[in-house]
């Protein structure tokens, strides 16, 4: 059976073959601190992917690319990797996907999408392949990358958490709650309130060092079916709806629409659990860090494979370090903001 090393090295051989007639589109980003180069081999999985990361671009000539992604897929390209080595206890043990990391490469495969994911932490390279770019759902679309991120950028520091995050670029809050509990309703709104800014509505960077702090590295959110007929403001940027599990949610691109009411990062000054009541008026009223634990723990690990025990260790020492409340949302979003804004003022 082939190592986990002699897969990135067969890989990227046959990637550096494909160059000589069929040159990849290059983008360069910086996100938390790190410069990154997406190598798209096709035009279908750039349009699939660059939207969401678009915000993130910058000028290759102004700073050394330290971490280099591949991103290919068979029908486009022809290439399709060597089997990953795997063996059935691998699978058995991880429920969902097989994953290994041996210290230095990792790699995930997801058997119902068949994406294989990889990572060269010596080289600080990584691999992305899908079969068909066709078959990418909104949840790939929306996060991209989200687990070659998550690899790389944990040893630097940053973990990337289930949270919404809506304050200004002097502090914000995170929003935690699971899914369909009014994180990407409540951070979307905040797009019309003047005085905040919107660094994501499901997925965002959080770092302890040299204080917490978070960071959007995704723009496209994703709106259930009813919250959409309720922010109509949206609907001529939907770029995908879940054909998956036919769950009635939208793929919204924000970027570059509202790029003025977007912020890329700020220092976290407190967390909000969101509660959905069918209030009036919403609420504040305070909450423990195990609150706050028992939520952004489970939500947050489910889609992130490996690291699973420095995340937790993460999640624990950020919750215990900050204020939190829960919010009982209101049925008016403009409620729900006006709480936002005055828990941000008393914050600061």
């Amino acid at each position: 059976m082939a190592t986990a090393l002699h897969f990135i090295e067969q890989s990227l051989s046959m990637l550096e073959n494909l160059r000589q007639t069929n040159p990849p589109t290059l983008r360069t980003i910086r996100a938390a601190g790190s410069n990154f180069g997406l190598h798209f081999w096709g035009e279908a999985l750039f349009n699939a992917m660059w939207p969401g990361l678009a915000h993130l671009e910058i000028d290759p000539g102004l700073a050394s690319t330290v971490i280099q992604l591949q991103i290919w897929d068979s029908a486009t390209t022809g290439v399709k990797p060597i089997t990953p080595p795997f063996s059935l206890e691998d699978y058995q043990r991880n429920h969902r996907w097989a994953m290994i990391d041996d210290g230095r490469v990792l790699i995930m495969h997801i058997p119902w999408s068949h994406i294989v994911y990889a990572y060269d932490r010596g080289t600080c390279q990584g691999l992305f392949w899908s079969p068909d770019p066709g078959s990418l759902t909104i949840y790939e679309r929306a996060a991209p990358l989200q687990t070659l991120f998550h690899w790389a950028l944990n040893e630097r520091g940053w973990h990337i958490l289930h949270a919404a995050a809506i304050g200004v670029e002097q502090g914000g809050a995170l929003l935690v709650g699971n899914t369909g509990a009014g994180k990407s309703s409540t951070a979307l709104a905040c797009l019309q309130h003047p005085g905040l800014r919107y660094l994501s509505d499901d997925k965002c960077l959080a770092t302890l060092t040299p204080g917490p702090q978070a960071f959007g590295i995704f723009s496209a959110a994703k709106l259930k079916g009813d919250m959409l007929d309720a922010l109509p403001q949206f609907q001529h940027l939907v770029g995908g709806y879940d054909e998956l599990t036919k769950g009635g949610k939208s793929l919204v691109y924000l970027y570059p629409e509202y790029r003025e009411r977007m912020v890329t990062s700020f220092p976290i000054r407190f967390f909000l659990i969101a509660n959905i009541t069918r209030r009036s008026q919403a609420a504040l009223r305070p909450a423990s860090s195990s609150d706050v634990l028992k939520v952004l723990g489970p939500s947050t690990l489910h889609w992130l494979p490996g690291a699973e025990e420095s995340s937790m260790r993460f999640m624990a020492a950020l919750s215990r370090q900050l204020p939190a409340y829960w919010l009982d949302l209101a049925l008016d979003a403009e409620q729900n903001i006006a709480a936002v804004a005055t828990a941000l003022d008393g914050e600061r």
